[in-house]
């Protein structure tokens, strides 16, 4: 542990300790004035007393002034060579020597010299980051000069000319701060200039230059890597375009495809890779449409169709190819219908009429301005109606047994009668009908029998009254016979006169009676 007084020796003040008095101490009366006499009288006495007050004024008003001075005036020393101890002592007694006020002052300018020393050394820095010596040597190199000479007048606490020196360093270095992303873009601009001059060592120095600029930028590590491959990508082009010349468009792209595996930023590459695309397409385009036209020379028109529709795929825009397609269509729509109206008509032939009409529709769904068409569509719609009709007609043979319908089914014939063109189907159904309507007139025998105790009657035809057996002579048809009896449940038997039959026989007679009471 360092002693006070040594320590107090090491600051250049001199410690003064106090005198112990002991104040339980008695003194008299005489002793305090003789003692004042004697201090009084003697001179020696004042003179020490005038030292102890000054030496009490310094350390008290003064000695906290040089102390605080002697703290702040150490040198921050840059680049400071050693001084020897000539030097040294010569120093201090300087020190020793100057004023209150001018170490002041001359701290001042230490603290605005170290200021601009500080700024200066922060350019200093990103110059030297940024490869400054590549592209601004001689300019760094004097900047470097007025620093060193800075350096050395700041050792010898010349601190105003240090301060000059120093401010024209860092003027330099500002400029070339400044400068550092022109020069940046214009080297990058050299780089890429040479890429496209084909120029690969041009711009690998270019590019190594940006770099030592900036060594993690992205374009600049691209282009070095383009300069590196360009020789062999130009190789490739030449190559490319040795085979689009000779037609061999396939080979001509795979070479331009390898151009820019290399580079992925060449550009001519890219165009070129598009102009053998656009004869690869041009070509099969070609192909399609030759086969196309071939195809419709033959009538082979569904094969012309798909070839344009297989060119049309490709240039989706071409009018060449439309116009061959909407021919072709128009051809293959003639060729439709026609054969769907030759159907038609074979379909007619043979009265199939609604197969004829499907057919004719078909034609018009085409072009359904067809006139042959609308007519025999009308026309197989009407015959199909009434084949339809005879067709239920004869289907149901016993609704003809019903007198109104037996009416309407006469008018449906005369009609039919007057029809022209009547073919086999037509007729043989015409005569099926005239069969069926005269057994419909045509009335058979029919043996009613009773009890003679039952009042038998026939709904829409009399009364027939009680008998046992009774014939009639009734025309084909459903009829209804009524037998009432008193004492007994009404009888009621529904039977039909059937035409094909010579004789029928119905009973008709009540026979369940009734209980009394109800």
């Amino acid at each position: 542990m360092v002693d006070k007084k040594s320590e107090d020796s090491s600051e250049g003040i001199i410690r003064i300790e106090p005198v112990a008095i002991d104040l339980t101490t008695k003194t008299s009366s005489k002793k305090v004035a003789g003692s004042y006499a004697s201090f009084k009288h003697s001179p020696l006495i004042w003179i020490g007393l005038g030292i102890l007050l000054t030496s009490a004024l310094v350390v008290v008003f003064l000695l906290p002034r040089w102390v605080s001075n002697s703290k702040t005036e150490t040198p921050t020393v840059v680049s400071s060579p050693a001084l020897d101890q000539q030097q040294v002592q010569t120093t201090v007694k300087k020190k020793d020597a100057v004023s209150p006020w001018e170490k002041a002052q001359e701290s001042r300018l230490r603290k605005e010299t170290q200021n601009i020393l500080s700024q200066m050394l922060e350019a200093q820095k990103i110059l030297s980051e940024k490869g400054v010596e590549n592209w601004a040597g001689e300019d760094y190199a004097t900047a470097m000069q007025f620093a060193a000479a800075g350096d050395e007048l700041y050792n010898q606490r010349d601190f105003v000319n240090s301060r000059t020196e120093y401010e024209e360093a860092l003027a330099i270095f500002s400029k070339l701060v400044e400068k550092i992303d022109v020069i940046f873009e214009e080297t990058m601009d050299k780089g890429n200039k040479a890429l496209a001059e084909g120029d690969s060592k041009a711009a690998m120095e270019a590019f190594q230059l940006a770099l030592a600029i900036d060594v993690i930028d992205r374009d600049a590590n691209v282009g070095i890597t383009r300069a590196a491959n360009r020789d062999e990508v130009l190789a490739l082009m030449n190559q490319g375009d040795d085979l689009l010349q000779k037609g061999q468009l396939n080979e001509a792209k795979q070479h331009y495809q390898q151009a820019l595996d290399l580079d992925n930023d060449f550009d001519t590459a890219k165009q070129k890779i598009a102009i053998a695309d656009k004869k690869i397409l041009d070509r099969a385009f070609n192909k399609h449409m030759s086969a196309g036209f071939m195809s419709m020379e033959k009538r082979s028109f569904t094969a012309a169709r798909q070839s344009f529709n297989e060119a049309l795929k490709l240039k989706p825009r071409s009018a060449e190819a439309r116009n061959a397609l909407e021919q072709t269509r128009h051809n293959l729509t003639t060729i439709n219908i026609n054969s769907l109206q030759a159907d038609a008509k074979a379909q007619e032939a043979q009265e199939n009429w609604h197969a004829a009409r499907e057919k004719y529709e078909a034609a018009l769904a085409l072009n359904s301005s067809l006139a042959e068409a609308q007519q025999g569509q009308q026309r197989t719609a009407l015959r199909g109606k009434i084949n339809d009709r005879l067709q239920q007609i004869l289907s149901q043979p016993e609704r003809i047994y019903d007198p109104k319908v037996f009416q309407e089914t006469m008018a449906f014939q005369n009609k039919m009668n007057a029809v022209a063109d009547k073919g086999p189907v037509l007729r043989k159904q015409l005569a099926s009908l005239d069969r069926l309507l005269h057994k419909a007139n045509t009335p058979v025998d029919v043996l009613l029998r009773s009890d003679n105790q039952t009042l038998v009657t026939l709904r829409k035809v009399d009364e027939l009254g009680y008998f046992a057996e009774k014939s009639l002579s009734l025309r084909p048809g459903k009829y209804v016979a009524v037998g009432i009896r008193q004492g007994y449940r009404d009888a009621r038997v529904t039977f039909m006169i059937d035409p094909d039959k010579s004789i029928q026989v119905v009973t008709v007679q009540a026979t369940e009676k009734i209980a009394l009471g109800n």
